[in-house]
This record gives C-alpha cells, structure tokens and sequence, in this order.
C-alpha cells in the first residue's frame, strides 16, 4: 500500500477527536448566537428588560451604575409667602381659646352634700363618724305609678375626700326622661367636683345622649351604663385618682430608678390668686 493512502486512513480516536472538536465548534457557535440574542433582548428599550432582570434577583447594587447625586444649590433662600404652599388649617392660630385655671370650692363634706339641694325643696341627708362620711339623695319625677327618679350617692373621708360618686338614673316614665337627665347634671355641677368645662361638656353629652363609656379624665375615671337587668336603668360612676403627695413633699423614689427623683406639682397645690378687677374708665 502506498504511503499516501496510509495517511489518509483514520483510527478511531483520529475520528472521535473530530468528532469532539466539531461539536466543540458548534457548541461555541450556538453560544455566541444565543449571547447576541440575549443581549438584543436586554439591551432594547434603554436596557429596561436587564433592569428588570437584574432587580428580580436582587442584584441592582452590584450590576447596576450608582444613581448619580442629587444636584443641590446652596444658596440664599429666598422668603415664600407660605399662603400658596400651605393648607388653611395648619394656618390657622393654635389655641381655640385661652385656657385658665379655675379655683375649686374649698368645702367640706357637709357643705358639699348640702350643695345638693334643689329648688323644689328636697333636702339630702348627711351621716358621718368615724372619719368617713355619706351623703345620700333622692328625687322622683312624674305622676305615674311607677315614677323616674334620680338617686345620688357620694362617700369619702373627712373632712372633704370624695372617694366615689354614683348617680343613678331610673328613666322608668317617658314623658319625664329629660327631667331626669337634666337634674343629673345640675346634681353633678351643684356638687362641685373639680372639673374643667370640657370635661363637664363631655360628661353632659354622654349623659343627654345615654351613651355607655368608660372614660379617665382629668383624675377621674368615669363609667356611664345601663343595668343588666333593666334597660331603662343608667349608673354613672365617679372615682376620683386621689393625690397620694402631699404639697411641698418629694415623692418617693420607686427602687430601681435613677438617682434624680423627679417633684410633680399637682394643679391642686398651686396657689392661685384672681386677677384684680380692672377699673372702668368714665364715658
């Protein structure tokens, strides 16, 4: 056999090297069709479908360009009338009203229950010893055989510590079921339990309107519902959150706080002095 013909004849791993290195080629050659392909389909738009892609896999800080700064001008600022740039409400002056103390009556338990006596002349009754007192009162309203009636109910300590007030409300005839509530809040105003206006609106509102609530006001914790047993029944109870520093005394210090101990003052150990009336200038 001649030489030629020789080498020209392949052995099997001549044939499979090919093979490899045809597929190798191949391979090569389908991947760079598939890269261009791909990054067509990402680059179009301004790049939006990689944006997307790389913010899928949460990866926008490392293959995304940092968002460039924002660009600031210092400078002199310049005054805006802010009537443009502003709702009304936030314009409009903070306080509705000018607040003022107002000076509680100084009276002792007696006087207080005393208090409680109306214009149609029903008197309460006062019982006390052994430092504690009660003050008890009672008024009906209607002529019907089963009549509305108000009772009130105000215990304590001496001389003047009201520890709860109970006002019930039995609207048990219609016709005289405002009577009634009205007479509940002269009771409460005739009493004189340290309150502010608000705090009498808001107590008068829920009374009018036979709203059940369970409120703490001021240092009063007040609940206002109707009886279980009969609908037509309210108890509004008062509990006052009695001062437990005296005035001018430190609190104690509670264990495990700092060693700065912090001094209230209640409202009821300042020394309040009315404002001398103005003269009135001739006309």
């Amino acid at each position: 056999m001649p030489e030629e013909d020789k080498a020209n004849i392949l052995t099997p791993i001549d044939r499979r090297r090919r093979q490899r290195t045809a597929a190798l080629v191949f391979g090569l050659f389908l991947a760079l069709v598939l890269a261009g392909l791909a990054t067509t389909v990402l680059a179009v738009n301004n790049g939006r479908n990689y944006q997307r892609l790389v913010r899928e896999f949460g990866l926008e800080n490392y293959l995304l360009p940092a968002r460039p700064p924002p660009d600031l001008r210092i400078g002199r600022q310049k005054a805006q009338p802010p009537a443009g740039h502003y709702p009304p409400w936030l314009l409009r002056a903070g306080l509705e009203r000018s607040a003022v103390f107002e000076r509680a009556l100084s009276l002792s338990a007696e006087e207080r229950c005393d208090r409680l006596a109306n214009e149609r002349g029903i008197e309460p009754a006062f019982t006390g010893g052994d430092d504690e007192w009660e003050c008890l009162f009672f008024e009906e309203f209607g002529t019907s055989a089963e009549p509305a009636s108000l009772f009130v109910q105000a215990r304590g300590k001496e001389p003047d510590v009201v520890r709860i007030l109970r006002l019930k409300l039995s609207l048990l005839d219609p016709p005289a079921e405002r009577s009634v509530l009205d007479a509940a809040i002269a009771a409460l105003q005739r009493f004189g339990l340290p309150m502010t206006p608000e705090t009498r609106t808001y107590l008068a509102d829920k009374i009018l309107a036979r709203t059940d609530f369970t409120s703490i006001v001021e240092n009063y914790r007040m609940t206002f519902s109707r009886e279980m047993t009969d609908a037509r029944r309210y108890n509004l109870l008062i509990q006052p959150d009695l001062q437990t520093v005296a005035c001018g005394e430190p609190p104690p210090t509670p264990p495990g706080r700092g060693n700065t101990p912090t001094y209230p003052m209640p409202v009821g150990c300042l020394a309040l002095r009315g404002i001398p009336a103005q003269p009135q200038s001739a006309t």
